[in-house]
């Protein structure tokens, strides 16, 4: 006999029972017992409606269960029906301006650079002006092509391309937040890339003498910081912050500070570079790298090594600070830490007390000390990608372009 396609027929016992109603007979000592079982629809599970050899019983309550359950059932129907999902729900109340906020809060619990988390903000701001109180689930490719042009549009392709980024950013939160459903796509990583390139001129071992040679004459008034901070960065390869927080030795205060950084908590200082067991000891502010380097290590180009530089930096003024005044320089004392926006401004004054120009090109800042550290060292076969602290080559490789500022030589 064949199957029904609604269903197997019901044996002659069970004709009459209501659905989901199921008897389970039991002997035991000689008596038979019947137990009445109701198979919630709901999720499959058999309940015992506690009413052993009672039929009448079991019938009105599986009947009972049936119908309060196909009430239940056919509401949540009936809801999935006219009502949109939960997370459509939600994209359609979330403005973009308040979003991208909530994104920029998250960005800072990550411990971003200052620096970066000030362009970020900016960055942040300018799309939250531009979309406002959108629905993010509206925006699409067209929406921010359009904002993106406005910047290209001016010349601005690295505003343009931070932005960009930044959107790609705030679209993959989205998701996990759900404020849009996992399937709805990113339109920010849809446009295309956009291509910015650096109009900032790099420095050459040329250009940066020059400018040392206008440091060291500023030292009279001014202190021999200004000239130890050139070369301290140009022999060690770090970013200012950390050139500025360098101290001789490691202090009691550098292990509560390490270990509030390992947990990623705030404390009152990073900690800091220090000298121990004849190494430079860094934990870079900007990305966390841990960074070792030899004082024996020899810059080959100014035949000086990471010790000689430090010990230049020495003077007669007590102070665990590398980097320091040994001069009253406005409100900070002898033997106080340069702070990194002096040294960058110190830069500036004596690389405009050059006669050096850089036609096209926006001269070069401090930062680019970095670069200069990285093509010299590169040159003597030194492993600048540790040195610099990068995880990637592909980070060493930027700094390593020189911009057409130097020739490249043929080796025979």
């Amino acid at each position: 006999m064949k199957s029904s396609s609604v269903g197997r027929p019901r044996t002659s016992g069970r004709r009459d029972l209501p659905d989901n109603l199921t008897p389970r007979t039991r002997k035991s000592g000689g008596q038979t017992t019947v137990y009445w079982y109701y198979r919630d629809p709901r999720d499959g599970k058999e309940k015992s409606l506690k009413c052993p050899n009672d039929r009448t019983t079991a019938i009105r309550r599986a009947k009972e269960a049936n119908s309060i359950i196909a009430r239940e059932m056919a509401g949540q129907v009936v809801i999935q029906i006219t009502t949109p999902a939960a997370s459509t729900q939600k994209s359609n109340s979330t403005p973009f301006n308040i979003f991208a906020v909530h994104c920029l809060t998250l960005a800072q619990k990550r411990g971003l650079a200052d620096n970066t988390m000030r362009s970020r903000k900016s960055h942040t701001n300018a799309a939250a002006n531009w979309f406002a109180d959108r629905p993010i689930h509206e925006i699409d490719i067209a929406d921010i092509n359009q904002l993106l042009k406005h910047y290209t549009d001016q010349g601005k392709n690295r505003t343009a391309k931070a932005i960009r980024s930044l959107l790609c950013d705030i679209w993959d939160e989205a998701p996990r937040d759900g404020v849009l459903p996992t399937n709805h796509g990113n339109p920010a990583r849809m446009t295309r890339n956009i291509s910015a390139k650096v109009n900032r001129a790099r420095l050459t071992l040329e250009t940066f003498s020059e400018i040392l040679h206008q440091a060291e004459s500023l030292a009279s008034k001014r202190g021999e910081w200004i000239a130890n901070s050139l070369l301290l960065a140009l022999i060690t390869g770090q970013r200012r912050e950390d050139i500025t927080i360098a101290q001789f030795r490691k202090g009691q205060d550098w292990q509560p500070a390490w270990e509030a950084h390992q947990l990623s908590n705030k404390h009152n200082i990073h900690p800091y570079p220090f000298i121990k067991d004849d190494h430079f000891w860094i934990v870079q502010q900007k990305t966390g790298a841990l960074v070792s380097i030899p004082l024996n290590l020899k810059m080959d180009a100014i035949n000086l090594s990471v010790g000689d530089v430090i010990e230049r930096c020495r003077s007669d003024i007590a102070t665990r600070h590398i980097i320091h005044h040994t001069k009253p320089f406005g409100q900070a004392p002898k033997g106080s830490p340069a702070h990194k926006d002096s040294i960058s401004r110190a830069f500036k004054e004596a690389r405009n007390l050059t006669n050096l120009k850089w036609p096209g090109k926006t001269p070069p800042t401090y930062h680019e000390i970095r670069s200069l550290s990285e093509r010299l060292y590169s040159a003597q076969g030194i492993d600048t990608q540790a040195l610099l602290g990068h995880k990637n080559a592909s980070m060493t490789a930027v700094y390593n372009d020189s911009r057409q500022a130097e020739w490249g030589i043929v080796t025979v």
